[in-house]
């Protein structure tokens, strides 16, 4: 495993004033090479002390040895470039948006993709946590799910979900979405589903995240804040792009197609013919 990568998995772990300084090395990765620890203290925010620690965290005697280290990655993988201010806004979100997807193409587990979209066809029925912003894209997963036939919940709402939780049985699937996987009430009603013996399906940035472990498998997708996105509020189009595939995958199969043209010829002849 790279030092990046390593940072990135063992992000939500760290204490907080070590995730300041996470942020800046994965955000940042060429520039530390100029950054001291004084300089890189300062960019974080933080003090010598907390990147003292850091380094050692990531498995590093020392300051030096872990530029080196990060250094060596760099040159050998190549690291991708911050977005420029200088930019025109437009080109600044294509580029954002470019490196999230990018990102998450290289994340994916395209094993565990087809594992999610076979559950699905074999579902009794397809239950999607999410809460916030997360909820929102349960609810336009859903409605996809819903167009092309297939008998989709959405649940957005913490009791709603312990609530749900005490009904799922082996027959259904829970799919849940959360980017940190730290959401205590997505995870305690999908804990309480697997009591149900109800196979869990995640979509999280973290695999060591709670929800991650308890997970029966997981889509890991890209962390928007690891792309400098302190201008940009768009959180889940890494989430959407895997919905995008999964949704795809589905729509190549006959029956669904069909459903699913049969539903939107619908919507398109009721709003034109108004």
């Amino acid at each position: 495993m790279g030092l990046l990568q390593r940072i990135e998995e063992d992000y939500p772990q760290l204490p907080t004033q070590e995730r300041a300084v996470a942020l800046v090395v994965v955000r940042k990765p060429n520039d530390i090479q100029e950054m001291g620890i004084t300089a890189l203290a300062h960019e974080a925010k933080v003090s010598i002390a907390t990147v003292t620690r850091f380094v050692h965290r990531m498995g590093c005697a020392d300051y030096q040895a872990f530029r080196m280290t990060l250094l060596r990655e760099t040159l050998n993988q190549g690291a991708s470039q911050p977005i420029s201010p200088d930019e025109s806004v437009g080109t600044q979100v294509f580029h954002f948006y470019q490196r999230v997807m990018q990102d998450t193409y290289q994340k994916l587990d395209e094993e565990v993709v087809t594992q999610v979209v076979e559950r699905i066809k074999k579902a009794r029925r397809i239950y999607v946590y999410g809460l916030g912003s997360s909820g929102y894209t349960a609810e336009e997963f859903v409605q996809r799910l819903i167009r092309m036939g297939i008998a989709a919940f959405g649940m957005h709402d913490s009791h709603m979900m312990y609530i749900n939780s005490q009904i799922t049985t082996a027959k259904d699937i829970i799919i849940a979405i959360s980017s940190s996987g730290s959401t205590d009430d997505v995870n305690t009603a999908c804990t309480l589903a697997k009591a149900n013996a109800t196979p869990v399906y995640a979509i999280t940035a973290f695999k060591k995240s709670p929800l991650a472990q308890l997970a029966d498998a997981t889509i890991h997708v890209q962390f928007s804040t690891f792309i400098d996105n302190t201008r940009f509020i768009n959180s889940q189009l890494a989430i959407m792009y895997v919905m995008d595939i999964i949704s795809t995958r589905l729509l190549m199969e006959e029956k669904y197609r069909e459903q699913f043209d049969q539903t939107v010829r619908m919507i398109t002849n009721r709003k034109l013919s108004k």
